[in-house]
């Protein structure tokens, strides 16, 4: 199978507090996994991580045959994040559209894409 991502050693701390403590796990092409656990316990910490929407303190995110842990804030980090999908916790429709025409709001704004190729997809 064709590794998606790589995550190898990953460490996250806030101040004293280590959230995240020597994670490593690879994600395959077509793989489908949960993240489960209780609250509190640095699930949202993880996936914000291999977004880089937060910094890892060590460790590395391979993806795309890019660690992004590595990656500052920049037009890389953004091309490779275009590859990748995130739904957060707290997310907000826009109340004036409906379902599809949210979800096909940011592939038209963002890559261009024509309303009429992305019907079908949304």
């Amino acid at each position: 199978m064709t590794k998606m991502i790589d995550i190898q050693h990953l460490k996250k701390t806030f101040g004293e507090n280590e959230v995240l403590k020597d994670i490593s796990a690879t994600v395959n092409k077509g793989q489908v996994i949960c993240i489960i656990g209780p609250s509190g316990s640095g699930k949202s910490t993880f996936l914000r991580c291999l977004n880089v929407l937060e910094h890892p303190t060590a460790g590395k995110i391979v993806f795309d045959g890019t660690d992004l842990a590595s990656l500052k804030d920049g037009k890389e980090l953004d091309q490779l994040r275009e590859k990748m999908g995130m739904v957060f916790q707290n997310f907000n429709l826009f109340p004036n559209m409906n379902v599809i025409e949210n979800v096909k709001l940011a592939p038209m704004k963002v890559k261009g894409i024509s309303e009429k190729k992305l019907n079908k997809k949304a």
